[in-house]
């Protein structure tokens, strides 16, 4: 019966049909409208040219010359996440000021003649804490996440209210760049889990968005949507077949790829994935094209850095993506290539879009032609059947692509403009510019030196309800009692934990956690024959003990000892295939006891947070009794004063922090977050850090700095220094 009464107010768009006609007409929206050969923007078809740049991942500082050079590397649109989490800073209290500026970030794109192509979630994935969502949301009584339940709804209506206080001056229909709104994000991950209930919130939220006054412009989804939104595709390429399927569930839309790849997201202990070959980007595009594509969208364009604790489970601060602009915001190679590709396909985007499009095949060549009136251009895909075969988007392509007029001239070949790309660019080369000088040192105090009593329970509380993700870290301290005959290894396990642990025994570090962490990690709650799991994802099957941590713990004589744990957390989760389970299950800490001794240990004592950070030492505290010295022990903060050449500073360099030498923890320079570091070792390449550069955004710097780094082991920051690239 809720359910029921809940959905009345979307009976409009329920009444949408699946036919072409019918959506059609849902998609004639004044200043932007659609047919299945493109969107319209102002009377004039549109060749989408996008790339996504997260304001989030940037700076306000930034953001001009990220809008400049995307314009001048031939984009017309800029896509962009919303990030609820980032905007609504604690419950009910929203912040649209400095780097959270949406307005200005959408005016900037306007003064620079750039659409925007906005994707306000509430779901973004994205890589980001908690996939976007306040973390507070996972605690809101009686809630399910992404589908339709009432707490979860009834936020989600609050967040689009006000952001569309933002959003809706600035959509097209109102003489704004913004020209499309995507809702929601790859439901198609999560959509067996949520069944009919989910597709009833897929089509709610796209009643809300029309409610809210987001309609001035057409509504999408990507990867699994609702009648009633265009559908969008993501992916390294996209295949004739899936153009097919979108064709068959979706007429009357436009062909438009959301998320086009230059590379791939980077996790701590992972796989480095290398830089995709800019030729199987370019012929991907062309492919798309060739058979009715009318726009792509770079994810990432520039990628950015995950500044403070924004990053996700495992994911690193740097966010590159080997993107056209790398992460400091200067165009890469692949920049300059792309940008030679965007000039020619925009000069001849009106018979791309307008033309009679024809396709002959033969065993190994595939041609596409599209004529208008006396005009004519033709694809070349030669070697077209070998592609097929091939199957990694990252290299070069086995087929050989040129784009040809109607005089044989040829207007652009893959391969011809590498080679002038790779002789032309330069990269320019990073130099060291300042150490940090006079490192000073804080002991951070183990459980047993602290003066709060802390939450004390029989068994352990789990971290999320003590921390509320404002801290990584949590103390978990009882008592080990050993027997008369003692003195013998013993085993500790925490069946389910994360992320990962610190183990002290009598105020000295015994243990750690093993290492690689896996990122999708299985089930975080034990099975419950009442309630069956529902497998939603194929990243959730045959993933067992993903969450188990098992120490061996020294020989220790009769006698009581004490045990610390220290859980630190490494992000939120991003979906729910992480946990195999929705995502407000998400769990930090230990929430299923401890074995010890044949049995679980009882008697517990929990400090949220670490000392050092209620004392505000990451902005370099001047009332704590900081020391001198070198000597090297686990859990420690150094600050140090750290001064740049004038001439760098309100120029045009770029800067970054190697963190050669460290290990786990921390960074900030002048009170901001650089991000989480952690120097363990890419699963491949090998003998290559996970990461080792952090960027400092220039605008963060001045003529002198100070430097605070929280070190979770036991290291020294001997060597860590600023570099700059001119």
């Amino acid at each position: 019966m809720e359910r029921r009464e809940f959905l009345k107010s979307g009976a409009a768009v329920l009444a949408l049909s699946a036919s072409g006609k019918s959506l059609a007409k849902a998609g004639q929206l004044g200043a932007v409208t659609f047919d299945e050969r493109s969107v319209t923007v102002r009377g004039r078809r549109l060749l989408v040219s996008s790339g996504e740049i997260h304001y989030a991942r940037s700076t306000r500082a930034m953001w001009p010359a990220l809008l400049q050079r995307s314009k001048a590397l031939g984009l017309n649109t800029i896509a962009t996440y919303l990030f609820w989490n980032f905007h609504e800073t604690r419950r009910g209290v929203y912040d649209f000021t400095g780097d959270r500026d949406l307005g200005h970030f959408l005016d900037l794109c306007q003064e620079h003649k750039l659409g925007v192509f906005l994707r306000p979630g509430p779901y973004i994935c994205a890589e980001w804490n908690f996939g976007g969502y306040p973390p507070y949301l996972r605690d809101e009584p009686g809630i399910t996440i992404r589908t339709l339940n009432k707490p979860y709804t009834d936020r989600v209506e609050e967040y689009y209210r006000r952001i569309a206080e933002v959003v809706r001056p600035r959509l097209a229909s109102n003489g704004g760049p913004i020209m499309l709104v995507q809702v929601e994000n790859e439901y198609a991950n999560v959509a067996k889990r949520y069944g009919e209930a989910g597709q009833q919130y897929l089509r709610w939220i796209v009643e809300l968005a029309h409610r809210v006054g987001l309609d001035g412009v057409p509504t999408t989804m990507c990867e699994g949507g609702a009648q009633g939104a265009i559908e969008t595709s993501n992916g390294f390429t996209i295949s004739a077949e899936r153009i097919d399927a979108v064709r068959k569930a979706h007429p009357g839309t436009p062909l438009l790829w959301t998320e086009l790849y230059p590379s791939w997201y980077r996790v701590w202990g992972g796989r480095i994935a290398p830089a995709r070959d800019p030729r199987s980007i370019a012929g991907a595009i062309l492919d798309f094209v060739s058979r009715g594509g009318s726009g792509w969208n770079y994810y990432m364009w520039h990628g950015g850095s995950n500044f403070g604790r924004n990053s996700m489970y495992l994911q690193t601060p740097t966010y590159d993506f080997y993107a056209p602009l790398d992460e400091y915001g200067r165009p890469s190679i692949a920049g300059d290539y792309l940008g030679r590709f965007h000039g020619v396909l925009d000069e001849h985007s009106s018979i791309l879009l307008e033309g009679i499009r024809a396709e002959s095949v033969t065993a190994t060549v595939r041609t596409t032609t599209w004529r208008s009136g006396q005009d004519e251009l033709r694809l070349i895909q030669e070697g077209y059947g070998e592609e097929k075969t091939e199957g990694n988007p990252f290299t070069r392509p086995s087929t050989r692509a040129l784009l040809v007029n109607g005089k044989g001239d040829t207007l652009f070949d893959l391969d011809a403009v590498q080679a002038q790309v790779t002789r032309a660019f330069i990269a320019p080369a990073w130099k060291a510019v300042a150490r940090p000088t006079e490192w000073l040192r804080w002991n951070e105090p183990l459980p047993a030196e602290r003066v709060d009593r802390g939450t004390v329970a029989e068994q352990p509380v789990e971290q999320l309800l003590l921390t509320r993700d404002a801290t990584d870290y949590c103390w978990y301290s009882a008592a080990l009692e050993v027997a008369e005959g003692g003195a013998k290894e013993s085993t500790l396990v925490i069946p389910y934990g994360g992320d990962f642990f610190y183990v002290y025994l009598d105020g000295k570090l015994a243990a750690s956690s093993k290492l690689p962490l896996e990122e999708d990690r299985g089930a975080i709650t034990p099975e419950d024959p009442a309630h069956p799991r529902a497998v939603a994802n194929v990243s959730e099957r045959d993933k067992e003990h993903g969450f188990r941590h098992t120490f061996t713990l020294p020989a220790l004589e009769a006698g009581t000892h004490r045990l610390d744990l220290l859980a630190t957390a490494l992000g939120m989760i991003k979906g729910d295939w992480m946990i195999a389970s929705p995502m407000n299950y998400e769990r930090k800490g230990i929430w299923e006891g401890v074995e010890w001794g044949g049995g679980p240990l009882r008697g517990w004592t929990m400090r949220a947070g670490l000392a050092g950070e209620a004392a505000g030492l990451s902005s370099g505290s001047e009332g704590t009794a900081w020391q001198a010295g070198k000597e090297t022990r686990p859990l420690r903060w150094f600050k140090a004063r750290m001064d740049v050449p004038l001439n760098l500073l309100g120029g045009s360099a770029v800067f970054r922090i190697d963190a050669a030498g460290l290990g786990k923890g921390m960074i900030w320079v002048n009170g901001k977050g650089l991000g989480r570091h952690w120097l363990i070792e890419a699963a491949s390449p090998p003998h290559t850090p996970s990461q080792r550069y952090y960027h400092v955004p220039a605008d963060w710097l001045k003529a002198s700095n100070q430097v605070v780094i929280l070190e979770e082991q036991a290291a020294f920051p001997a060597t860590v220094e600023l570099q700059a690239r001119l």
